[in-house]
């Protein structure tokens, strides 16, 4: 299904909820709802062994985020969701750019280093716009971040960690009554976002089902008051429907099918392109419009079997296909002066670009879990399976040229012919074999021990697009490679509340379609890029020691970390043609370590008042040098408050963030060497709130930079100068208003 035509689709499925639930009989509000104060002991997380185990069971650091939180803190994006979360941090867009958040960085290291998963199935790429960020907050009722090398559980792409979400349930709205319906409407100010959504829920016998449509509306990002640039004007949408439905064909056999599809589109006036360009001809641009259209759905099949056999317990199945397809559409009315400016244009023409990325993603996978015991009286709990997975990435560009006063068009310019791609169509297949072992060796102590095998086949397929960018005629790489992950930890209980653990883990990330293939030349710039088919895996080993437990009413967490990180893959010259074309390639880079401690806490000050604190300090060298990418130190703390009744409920949220180094090394290139952005400390205050109004009325309330600081995101800043003319397009909005209303019918 084409993205355009899905925004007919969903907003006609739109219409016809709405009908159908109306139609239905009143239902009265029965889903509890977490009063967002009471500390959650018994907290349940499943990304660490890929089963659901206690939190305080965990071997190794585990952050999640749950549906109370999300919804006390009015969560609407990535970098707000992750914010409490130490370790963790969000690149997000710039008021010039052309998308939304950008990436997840887990200690440092963020985009392709980071596995993402959505209900145990890998997120696809992005390549130009919205990607892997693009997930509906409304659906999440669980977040988990596990954090360090991975690939003993998930395989490649977990070098620097994880992100599960979690997608509800109908049984998360549903207890006692047969059917749910809901509808809620949402305005945040900083880009004048808009959201409306209607879910309904319900079950009929053995089958449980739900449906839920969101639809966002937007412009432009405001920018602080004390910004004097202009951002690019917006005018964007993002619209979602979630279905899932579950039957129970059994007490041992049950089926769920998932149906999420996410469609958006930007409009931009891309003023930043505007103006007088001197290299390798004069040319002045007078507008630019761009179009931006993406599209991505999943469809998955789950079953679930209750075996009680001797090889296994409980059974799981999962069939799924996810897609995403993204387009760039810019249009650029142009002058080309040959004779100077003052001479007048010799040339007006009408330049429109249109480049898209589509990629397929196809698999199975299979896990079984086992409790049991040995003749020596150890209790076992063990999790093995498979995961078989293709994922088949296109890139098609187009590009022409229609001169405004003779009509002709051309799609040539220079050495670059379109249309074309960059790198060729690739499919790349994975197959991982895993098992994870936990051993209560005696009352005390416990041992974890994973193990994971991957292979991995990266095959291009060129054709006569990709050849017009391969004007070089480099060879490909095609790329058959394995790798075998492990993990080991061990928790010793130093008393019934206290605990301390030790673990060392390992993961990998293969190179990926772009790094191994990527191939063009500029001539007009004087270089090319070559494809290498020498790459090998980026590879991390990390040694993680803690200390978490709880005392009457409080829990606390310590860890420290060190992780050594090989072959990081980047660009480097390695070469140039007798012509003096530089040569490019992705090549291995030199190695990397990353340390650092994370502290987090909380304690029931009373029955109606909650306070937590969470911190992370981070240190990160290559070569003697300090890395760009580490953020700096960050504390926050929250008190979340409720009235004795619980209709009012409120969140306070206090930032502190250390500055930047002032010793990091500068960015040079063609032009010379620049000093890095340094940025001061800062500290900012947020604070959420909501209403109980009636049983079926709820409303929200938010304040963020409640002191209206002027503060830029290390995260989305780190490597850029102090001579970057659009620096100030990339600083955090000011003072920010939200207002939400939720009714149940």
């Amino acid at each position: 299904m084409k993205p355009l035509n899905t925004l007919k689709t969903i907003k006609y499925r739109t219409i016809c909820i709405t009908l159908i639930a109306s139609s239905l009989s009143y239902m009265p509000e029965i889903s509890a709802q977490s009063s967002g104060v009471e500390p959650n002991i018994q907290e349940v997380v499943i990304i660490s062994s890929r089963k659901p185990i206690a939190k305080s069971d965990v071997v190794g650091s585990v952050s999640s985020i749950s549906e109370a939180d999300i919804a006390a803190r009015m969560v609407n994006d990535l970098q707000q969701l992750f914010a409490t979360t130490p370790g963790v941090g969000v690149k997000r867009r710039s008021a010039y750019g052309r998308m939304y958040n950008e990436g997840i960085s887990i200690r440092g290291l963020g985009g392709k280093r980071v596995n993402i998963l959505i209900d145990g199935a890998r997120v696809p790429d992005a390549y130009t716009g919205y990607g892997r960020d693009v997930v509906e907050i409304d659906l999440l009722k669980r977040v988990e971040v596990l954090k360090g090398p991975s690939s003993a559980l998930y395989g490649s792409d977990g070098l620097a960690g994880a992100v599960a979400y979690t997608t509800k349930d109908p049984s998360d709205y549903l207890d006692e009554s047969q059917f749910h319906l809901s509808s809620g409407a949402r305005y945040d100010s900083s880009s004048d976002r808009n959201k409306f959504s209607i879910l309904a829920a319900g079950v009929h016998g053995n089958l449980e089902a739900m449906v839920q449509v969101v639809d966002h509306s937007l412009s432009e990002r405001n920018l602080h008051d004390d910004v004097i640039m202009s951002a690019n004007g917006l005018d964007g949408a993002q619209e979602s429907l979630f279905s899932k439905f579950k039957y129970n064909l059994n007490d041992s056999i049950s089926f769920t099918l998932t149906v999420d599809e996410q469609n958006w589109n930007g409009d931009w006036n891309v003023a930043t392109d505007v103006g007088m360009s001197y290299f390798p001809s004069v040319v002045n641009t007078s507008s630019s419009l761009g179009q931006d259209r993406g599209f991505r759905d999943r469809y998955s099949l789950d079953i679930d079997f209750n075996i009680n056999s001797i090889f296994a317990e409980s059974a799981s199945v999962k069939f799924y296909s996810q897609t995403t397809e993204q387009s760039q559409m810019t249009t650029k009315e142009k002058q080309t002066f040959g004779r100077g400016p003052q001479f007048g244009p010799t040339s007006m023409v009408a330049e429109i670009s249109n480049y898209h990325f589509n990629q397929e993603v196809t698999g199975i996978s299979a896990q079984l879990s086992n409790s049991f015991k040995t003749i020596f009286g150890h209790e076992h709990d063990l999790v093995y399976g498979f995961e078989n997975e293709s994922i088949e990435t296109q890139r098609p560009r187009s590009k022409l040229n229609i001169d405004a006063m003779s009509g002709v068009t051309t799609s040539i310019f220079g050495a670059d012919r379109f249309p074309n791609k960059t790198f060729p169509d690739t499919e790349v297949k994975r197959i991982g074999i895993f098992i994870n072992d936990r051993i209560n060796v005696t009352d005390r102590a416990t041992l974890v021990m994973g193990l994971r095998y991957d292979s991995y086949d990266l095959e291009p397929t060129p054709d006569t697009l990709f050849n017009n960018s391969n004007v070089s005629r480099y060879d490909l790489a095609n790329i058959d490679d394995s790798s075998v992950s492990s993990k080991v930890g061990i928790m010793y209980d130093l008393s019934d509340n206290i605990s301390a653990y030790m673990q060392y883990a390992e993961g990998f990330r293969s190179p990926d379609y772009e790094s191994a293939n990527l191939t063009f030349t500029n001539f007009a710039y004087y270089y090319s890029v070559a494809p290498n088919p020498d790459l090998d895996s980026e590879e991390s080993s990390g040694f993680e020691m803690g200390l978490r437990g709880t005392i009457d009413s409080h829990q606390f967490s310590l860890a420290a970390y060190d992780t050594d990180y090989e072959n990081f893959i980047d660009t480097a010259v390695t070469g140039a043609t007798p012509q003096g074309i530089v040569v490019y390639q992705y090549v291995n880079l030199n190695d990397a370590e990353i340390k650092g401690v994370e502290a987090s806490y909380q304690t029931a000050i009373s029955d109606n008042l909650l306070l937590k604190f969470g911190a992370n300090r981070t240190f990160g060298t290559s070569d003697g040098e300090k890395l760009i990418n580490i953020s700096p130190s960050k504390a926050v703390l929250s008190l979340a408050w409720k009235s004795s009744n619980e209709k009012i409920k409120l969140n306070g949220l206090s930032t502190i963030v250390a500055s930047s180094p002032s010793d990091l090394p500068p960015s040079c290139g063609r032009g010379g060497c620049n000093n890095l952005v340094e940025l001061g400390g800062r500290v900012t205050h947020d604070i959420f709130g909501s209403y109980q109004v009636r049983p079926d009325i709820l409303l929200k309330f938010g304040v963020s930079n409640i002191t209206d600081k002027k503060y830029w995101n290390w995260t989305t800043v780190s490597g850029k100068t102090v001579t970057d003319p659009n620096l100030e397009m990339f600083v955090e909005p000011g003072r920010e208003f939200n207002a939400e209303v939720k009714y149940t019918f």
